[in-house]
């Protein structure tokens, strides 16, 4: 059984980069910050720098080439703020926007500044929600480096738990039988059909039911992963593995709570053990609805049918007394006749 995979959402998710945002009326220090993360690479994906001279500009962009169809929030991994644009406040106006309307609660926002007597680093950090204060003097290459790392990770595992957590609750909600788990329940952000740059993805119920857009590319992809040594694995044959690529294996087994469930997935990424560890988690989430649904299923099943096998029976039951008072009622009227019949001779 093959079903194509659908999102109502249609947002694409797939990553091939980071964007970072960096906003600054200095275009000296635009240019530098470029120069010096050229090369910076997180879980081997490049970062990708969009430039804003002013608070204007930067909120332009964050609805414009930086907002993300199907997402409640920019897809800006992390943004380096100055303070002082069009004025004194600009920059921080700018990170209370991001935070409260453009609903960027996981983008790392890190102030830069100039003028630090303008903007004191204990208050901006006691009234506003941002993840770092710095100086233009002390934000050398190498200290630039470590923050926008550090910010991406952070900002990339804030994001995939979201993530996980709307899939999850999303199956939850359409888990009431399995036609609607499959159509409206499974199914991962992405446009519908095959996409330009998109992994093969796919999931794999009772080894027969498959949900994907790409149906003949997923069991060679399982059958190489699921050959490889588990990176995760349980006492109950459950586990989780994953290539030199990235590219991902989860398979649980059938057991008397889950499916013989799989999912199975191409990344362009290497994702850290605490990730990989959510992924797993949400794996057995899966299996286990899926396996509660069809035994409910099941057993709905086999009492409809025990109920149309019993109802002939019953039938028969109660048309055989019926048939003998009947046989017995018109015996008892013809003995009546006749003995009456017989008096009136006498």
């Amino acid at each position: 059984m093959l079903i194509n995979s659908k999102t109502p959402k249609g947002a694409k998710y797939v990553f091939n980069e980071w964007n970072i945002l960096v906003v600054d009326d200095e275009p000296d220090v635009l240019a530098v910050t470029k120069l010096a993360l050229r090369d910076v690479k997180v879980y081997g994906l490049p970062v990708k720098i969009h430039t804003a001279a002013s608070k204007a500009e930067a909120i332009e962009m964050l609805k414009g080439p930086l907002a993300l169809q199907g997402s409640t929030e920019p897809i800006v991994a992390v943004a380096l703020v100055d303070v002082v644009m069009e004025n004194d406040q600009a920059g921080l106006e700018l990170c209370k926007y991001i935070r409260e309307e453009a609903n960027g609660h996981s983008v790392q926002l890190f102030i830069r500044t100039g003028q630090p007597g303008v903007a004191p680093e204990r208050s901006v950090i006691d009234n506003y929600d941002i993840s770092g204060y710095f100086t233009k003097v002390e934000l050398s290459e190498q200290k630039l480096y470590t923050l926008v790392k550090s910010g991406v990770r952070q900002w990339f595992t804030s994001w995939y738990a979201l993530m996980t957590e709307e899939s999850t609750n999303n199956i939850v909600k359409h888990s009431g039988s399995r036609k609607d788990f499959l159509e409206n329940g499974i199914g991962w952000f992405g446009e519908p059909g095959p996409q330009e740059g998109e992994g093969v993805t796919g999931f794999i119920f009772d080894r027969n039911v498959i949900v994907s857009d790409y149906p003949t590319q997923i069991k060679p992809l399982y059958d190489r992963l699921n050959a490889l040594k588990p990176v995760i694995e349980t006492a109950e044959g459950h586990k989780l593995a994953m290539d030199e690529m990235g590219n991902i294996l989860v398979k649980t087994a059938k057991t008397k709570t889950t499916a013989d469930y799989a999912y199975v997935g191409e990344s362009s990424m290497i994702m850290p053990r605490l990730l990989l560890e959510l992924t797993f988690k949400s794996g057995l989430v899966f299996s286990t609805l899926w396996k509660k649904i069809t035994d409910e299923e099941k057993k709905a099943a086999k009492t409809v049918t025990k109920k149309s096998a019993a109802k002939p029976a019953a039938q028969k039951v109660v048309k055989k007394p019926v048939k003998k008072v009947a046989r017995k009622v018109v015996a008892k009227a013809a003995k009546k006749a006749v003995k009456k019949t017989a008096k009136k001779k006498k």
